[in-house]
C-alpha cells in the first residue's frame, strides 16, 4: 500500500475535495469536500473582482486557503483514522485565480501555501503541477487525460471522459491513438455565476430552474460564435475568459433570466457534444465526472444530442465522479516524488517529459 492525499478546489471554487488514495492500485480508500470557509470565499470573491488585486492580497489568500486545504487533509485523516506518519505526501492542486496559456508571457496561478499545508499536516506536499508544463511548451492544462489513461485504460476502447467542472475538458481514449484531450468550454462556470446573481444560490441543482426557462436560440448562436469553440487542440482555458467584457454584454438583453440560465445550459450541452461529435473515433459510450454528473438536465441535454452513444457516469465502473481529479494529484505527487518522468505531449502540446510538481518538506515532529 502506498497512500497519498490528493487535494483539488476546480473552477467552480465551492471548496475542496480530499481524497485518501492507494496509488499502487488506484484504490480510493477516502474522500471528502470541506467547503470553503465564509472567509475564504469571500476573500476570493473580493480578489477576483479586483483587475488587479496587490501581491499583499494575493499573499494573504494564498497563506488562507493553505490553511483550508490543510484543514482538509487533517479532517481526512481523522475521519479514516489513518496516522499522518503512514502517508507518503500530499498532491496539491491549489486554487486556480487565473491561467492563460496563449499570453505572450503565458501564465498560470494557484493559492493555497504549500508551506502551510506542509507545515500544518507535517506531511510533503507535492504542489504547483501547471508551471512546469507551461514552460516546456504545453497548455499547461488539463492533466486529466493522462490520469483517466491510467484509470481507464483496460475498458472498452474507444472511450470518451468528460470531466464537467467549472470547465469542461475531455479525453479520448483509444487502442490505436496516443491519449488526447483538451478542454472544452464552460462546464457549469456560466450557469453557477447566473444562478447565484438572480437567486443567490451556489448551483442550479439538478438543473430545475435552467429547464423552467426556454433556449433563446439567437443568443446560444452568439455564444457557440465564440472562436475557442473552433480553435484546434492543444488548447485549454480559464473561467475567467468567460467574463470578460465582450462575452457578459452579450448576456444582457431583454430576456428573462430563466431562459438565459437555459441558454448557458444548452451552450454546455452542445459544445460538449459538438466536441464527442467532432472525434473520429466510434465512440459508443461517454463517461462523465466531475460536479456536472449531478445536473441531471445537463446529462439529459447531452445524451439528447448524441442519442446513438451512452452517457454515464464513471460511478458504473466503481470510480467516484467527485473525487477523480483529487485522485489524480495523489498520483502526480507520487511521480514526483520517485522522480518518474510524465509525458504530455499528446495532451498539452508539451515538447518533452518532464516531472511535474515542486516539493515541500513536510513539518519538523517536535
Amino acid at each position: 500500500m502506498s497512500l497519498f492525499v490528493g487535494l483539488m478546489s476546480g473552477t467552480s471554487m465551492d471548496g475542496i475535495d480530499a481524497a485518501l488514495v492507494d496509488v499502487s492500485t488506484h484504490a480510493l480508500i477516502a474522500g471528502i469536500t470541506c467547503p470553503y470557509s465564509d472567509k475564504a470565499k469571500q476573500c476570493l470573491v473580493a480578489a477576483l473582482k479586483e483587475s488587479m488585486p496587490g501581491p499583499a492580497v494575493i499573499s494573504q489568500l494564498n497563506t488562507l486557503l493553505g490553511r483550508e486545504f490543510a484543514d482538509a487533509t487533517n479532517k481526512l485523516l481523522k475521519m479514516t483514522n489513518v496516522s499522518l506518519k503512514d502517508v507518503v505526501a500530499i498532491g496539491s492542486h491549489g486554487q486556480t485565480i487565473c491561467h492563460d496559456a496563449t499570453a505572450d508571457i503565458p501564465y498560470t496561478v494557484q493559492l493555497g501555501c504549500a508551506h502551510t499545508i506542509a507545515e500544518l499536516t507535517g506531511i510533503t506536499v507535492v504542489a504547483d503541477f501547471r508551471t512546469r508544463d507551461l514552460v516546456i511548451g504545453g497548455q499547461g492544462a488539463p492533466f486529466a487525460p493522462l490520469y483517466h489513461q491510467a484509470m481507464f485504460g483496460g475498458s472498452d476502447l474507444p472511450l470518451a471522459i468528460v470531466n464537467i467542472g467549472g470547465i469542461a475538458n475531455v479525453t479520448f481514449l483509444s487502442q490505436t491513438a496516443p491519449v488526447s484531450g483538451y478542454d472544452i468550454g464552460p462546464g457549469n462556470c456560466l450557469m453557477d455565476n447566473w444562478i447565484l446573481k438572480h437567486q443567490g444560490l451556489a448551483f442550479d441543482a439538478d438543473g430545475q430552474w435552467a429547464m423552467s426557462g426556454k433556449v433563446i436560440e439567437p443568443l446560444l448562436k452568439k455564444l457557440l460564435a465564440d472562436p475557442y469553440f473552433e480553435s484546434l487542440p492543444p488548447k485549454s482555458l480559464g473561467k475567467e475568459y468567460f467574463s470578460s467584457k465582450a462575452f457578459t454584454n452579450l448576456l444582457q438583453g431583454d430576456y428573462g433570466a430563466e431562459d438565459v440560465q437555459a441558454t448557458l445550459l444548452a451552450l454546455s450541452a452542445t459544445t460538449i457534444a459538438n466536441d464527442i461529435k467532432k472525434s473520429m473515433l466510434p465512440l459508443k459510450q461517454v463517461m462523465i465526472c466531475g460536479g456536472g454528473v449531478h445536473n441531471t438536465a445537463l446529462i439529459e441535454a447531452i445524451q439528447f444530442q448524441l442519442p446513438k452513444i451512452k452517457i454515464e457516469s464513471t460511478k458504473t465502473l466503481g470510480i467516484d465522479p467527485d473525487f477523480l481529479e483529487a485522485m489524480m494529484f495523489a498520483w502526480l505527487a507520487e511521480r514526483a516524488i520517485n522522480k518518474i518522468p510524465v509525458d504530455f505531449k499528446s495532451i498539452t502540446g508539451a515538447k518533452h517529459l518532464a516531472i511535474f510538481g515542486a516539493i515541500y518538506a513536510g513539518g519538523i515532529d517536535w
